[in-house]
């Protein structure tokens, strides 16, 4: 038990460190997964706010043209 709570203290300066010798520095790290969190939000918004409503309403127009 107290080993993994030794990983779980390591796990963060091995990170930084490992991702360092990959050669990108952190700021751009942190640059590339805000930029990708904002292509993500963007995409959830246009899906909730545009593409699922004009799903519904030919949903309920198909429904309708079908009742007839």
């Amino acid at each position: 038990m107290e080993q993994r709570i030794e990983y779980i203290k390591a796990a963060p300066p091995v990170t930084i460190s490992t991702i360092s010798l990959m050669g990108i520095p952190l700021n751009e790290w942190v640059f590339i997964c805000t930029i990708v969190y904002t292509v993500l939000l963007t995409i959830f918004l246009l899906r909730d706010k545009l593409i699922f409503p004009w799903l519904e309403r030919k949903r309920v127009a198909a429904e309708a043209n079908n009742g007839d």
